[in-house]
C-alpha cells in the first residue's frame, strides 16, 4: 500500500476520533452544541425556511433560543433591518452544502422521539456528519491533487502534517459546523479541475469550476478570488511576455469561460435574491459597523497576537512559509499559488475584527490547500538528506504536539478560554496540563505576584456595612461601582482583593464582571490592571479573589478600585469585604 494512503486512513482516523469520541459536539448542549456561535448563524437559513417559513420576521427564534441557547446572551444571527424585516448576518452557501444532511435529519427525528425542530439531536448529529464527510472528500482529493507534482512520500508527511499538526485538525474534526473545512475542501476541487483544464482543454472543467468558485464565494464573498487560480494557472513568473501569452489563451477559451462566469454569477445570485426579498434592497452589508482597514492590514497582528494569532497557535504554517523559498525554486504553477496566498492574507489580515476567536488564524484553513504546496516543497527539500532530516524533524514534531495539546486544552483542558489573552500566559502555560485556576489572571492582566507579600501596609479597606442590610455590592449591568482614596507611602506592587460571590456562572467573557486597579493623574488614567472574575471561580460559595498591579508610573494622586460589567451581562456579582495592600518584595 502507497505511504500516501495510509497516511490519509490515519488522518481520517484522527479526524473521526476527535469529533465523535474525544470531543462531539452533537452531543453538547447549548453554546458548545454542534449548531452553535457562528456555526448556528450558517445554518440558520435551514430552519427558517424549511421548518418555520419564516424569512423575514424570525418570529420563532425566541423560542429556540429560550430551549438551546445556542449563543448564551442575545440572539446574534440575524438582525432587524430598517425595513422592519430580520436579515440573517451570515451568507447562504454553508447552509447549501449542509442541505441534504438537513433534510435527513427532519425526517428521522420524529421517528426516533425527538423533535422536528431543527435544533435537536438528529440535526446536531447530521450536520457533524455532513461537515467531517465533507472533510474526509477534500483530503483525499488533496491527496490525489498533490500526487500530480510531488512523489508519494512527501505527500504522505504532508498530509499528517496538515491534519496532526494545524488547526485544520480542530476545524475539520470538532468545529466542522464552521465555513473553514467546508471552504478547504472546495479549494482543494477548485486547484484540481484547474489542473485537469489546463491539461485536456476540456469545457467541462471550467463548468466544474463555474459551480465550485460560485459556492466559494456563497459561502464566503471574498473566495471570489479564487477565479484568480484558473486565470493564472501554467504562469511560472511575472514578466510582459508571461502576462501577454496568458491573455492570448484567455481570449482563444472565451467561448468556454463566458458559460463558467454565468454559472458562477447564476450562484452568487442566490444571496442578493434573498436580501432583496427580506429587505428590498439588492444589496446589504450585513456585519454593519465592521469592516475593513485595507490601506492599513493588521499584517503583523494577525499572524503573531496572543489572543488568536495564526502562526502564534499553529507554528507548522511557519514552516510552509519558509517553504516558499523552496517552492518559488522548484515548484509549479508559481504565479496563481503564490498570488492566492498573498491576496488572501491580505484580505484577512485587513479585517478589522483581526482578533477574533478562534484556533490559531482560522480564516487561513482555506488557504492551506495552496499553502501545503510551500508545505511540500519544504519536505521534498529535506528528504534525501541527513543533516536537513535532523535539523527539521524535531522541529515538525514539537509543532505537531503543540498543536495537538493546543486542540485538547481548547476543549477539555484546564486552559480553556478564549480571547483576550497576553504572552506571559502563552508562556506561562505552554505545553502544561492542569493548573490551577488561578492562572486565568493572565488572560487578562500581566501583573501577578506569586511569593508572599512581606510587610504589607494597608492602603484601603470597606465591608460595606452601610451600602444594605447585607452589606455587600451588586455588580449588574448599568450597575459598575467605583472607590477612591490617596495613596500613604509609596510601593512597587498594589494588591487589592474581596469575596465573590454568583449564584450563576457567566461563560461569556466579554460579560464577565471586572475587577480593576486605576492609577490616575487627575482624572487621567496612567496606569490599569485588571481581570475578569468569573474565569476564577465556578457559581456558588463564596471566593475571596486578588487582583495585582505593578506599579509603573510613580506620578499619580489616586488609586481608584473599579467593579463593572461593561457590555451589560446580566447575571450579577456579589463583592464584599474590599481591600487594598500595598507592598515591596
Amino acid at each position: 500500500m502507497r505511504c500516501s494512503i495510509i497516511s490519509f486512513f490515519l488522518s481520517a482516523f484522527l479526524l473521526i476520533y476527535s469529533g465523535s469520541l474525544f470531543f462531539p459536539r452533537w452531543e453538547q448542549e447549548r453554546s458548545e452544541a454542534q449548531i452553535s456561535w457562528d456555526a448556528g448563524g450558517y445554518y440558520w437559513y435551514l430552519p427558517s425556511i424549511f421548518i418555520y417559513h419564516d424569512l423575514k420576521q424570525q418570529a420563532f427564534k425566541d423560542s429556540i433560543m429560550q430551549q438551546y441557547s445556542p449563543t448564551p446572551d442575545v440572539f446574534q444571527y440575524a438582525y432587524k433591518h430598517e425595513s422592519g424585516n430580520y436579515v440573517i448576518r451570515y451568507t447562504i452557501g454553508t447552509a447549501i452544502l449542509e442541505a441534504p444532511f438537513f433534510f435527513i435529519a427532519h425526517a428521522i427525528a420524529k421517528p426516533l422521539g425527538f423533535p422536528a425542530d431543527g435544533f435537536s439531536k438528529p440535526y446536531q448529529f447530521m450536520i457533524y456528519l455532513g461537515g467531517v464527510l465533507f472533510a474526509l472528500l477534500g483530503l483525499w482529493y488533496l491527496r490525489k491533487l498533490l500526487l500530480y507534482y510531488y512523489n508519494d512520500r512527501t505527500v504522505a508527511i504532508v498530509l499528517l502534517l496538515l491534519v496532526f499538526g494545524t488547526n485544520y485538525l480542530n476545524y475539520s474534526g470538532i468545529d466542522v459546523g464552521m465555513t473553514h473545512s467546508w471552504l478547504f475542501t472546495l479549494y482543494v476541487f477548485i486547484l484540481l479541475n484547474t489542473h485537469y483544464y489546463y491539461k485536456t482543454l476540456r469545457q467541462k472543467y471550467l463548468l466544474r469550476l463555474g459551480v465550485l468558485i460560485g459556492m466559494a464565494g456563497l459561502i464566503r464573498p471574498p473566495e471570489v478570488i479564487s477565479a484568480l487560480v484558473p486565470l493564472l494557472w501554467g504562469m511560472e513568473r511575472l514578466s510582459v511576455s508571461a502576462i501577454k501569452e496568458k491573455v492570448l489563451f484567455l481570449k482563444k477559451q472565451v467561448r468556454h469561460i463566458l458559460p463558467a462566469v454565468l454559472i458562477c454569477g447564476l450562484i452568487l445570485s442566490i444571496q442578493f435574491i434573498y436580501w432583496k426579498y427580506t429587505t428590498g434592497d439588492w444589496f446589504v452589508y450585513t456585519y454593519q459597523d465592521q469592516g475593513f482597514s485595507w490601506l492599513h492590514p493588521h499584517v503583523k497582528l494577525y499572524a503573531f497576537n496572543y489572543q488568536s494569532g495564526w502562526l502564534t497557535y499553529t507554528p507548522m504554517m511557519l514552516v510552509a512559509i519558509i517553504g516558499i523559498l523552496a517552492f518559488i525554486r522548484w515548484g509549479k504553477n508559481k504565479v496563481a499559488i503564490m498570488t492566492m496566498i498573498l491576496v488572501n492574507y491580505y484580505i484577512v489580515s485587513a479585517w478589522d475584527i483581526w482578533d477574533y476567536g478562534g484556533y490559531g488564524g482560522r480564516a487561513m484553513i482555506q488557504n492551506y490547500p495552496l499553502l501545503l504546496f510551500p508545505l511540500a516543497s519544504f519536505v521534498r527539500f529535506i528528504q534525501g538528506k541527513k543533516v536537513r532530516m535532523f535539523v527539521a524533524a524535531p522541529v515538525l514534531l514539537l509543532f505537531t504536539y503543540f498543536n495537538l495539546w493546543w486542540t485538547y486544552q481548547a476543549h477539555k483542558g484546564t486552559l480553556i478560554g478564549s480571547t483576550p489573552a497576553t504572552s506571559k500566559y502563552y508562556y506561562a502555560t505552554i505545553f502544561r496540563y492542569n493548573l490551577p485556576r488561578e492562572v486565568q489572571k493572565l488572560r487578562d492582566n500581566e501583573d501577578m505576584f506569586t511569593g508572599t507579600a512581606k510587610n504589607p501596609i494597608l492602603l484601603y479597606t470597606n465591608h460595606f456595612d452601610t451600602v444594605n442590610e447585607n452589606g455587600y455590592i451588586e455588580i449588574i449591568k448599568d450597575g459598575p461601582k467605583s472607590f477612591s482614596f490617596t495613596p500613604q507611602g509609596s510601593a512597587k506592587w498594589i494588591r487589592a482583593s474581596a469575596d465573590v460571590f454568583f449564584a450563576e456562572k457567566e461563560w461569556n467573557v466579554w460579560l464577565m464582571t471586572q475587577f480593576i486597579i486605576r492609577l490616575k493623574k487627575g482624572d487621567v488614567v496612567v496606569q490599569e490592571n485588571g481581570i475578569r472574575l468569573q474565569r476564577l471561580k465556578d457559581r456558588g460559595s463564596v471566593q475571596n479573589i486578588t487582583v495585582d498591579a505593578r506599579v509603573r508610573h510613580l506620578d499619580f494622586d489616586t488609586i481608584e478600585i473599579l467593579f463593572r460589567n461593561e457590555n451589560k451581562g446580566e447575571i450579577p456579582c456579589r463583592i464584599d469585604n474590599l481591600k487594598v495592600i500595598g507592598f515591596n518584595n
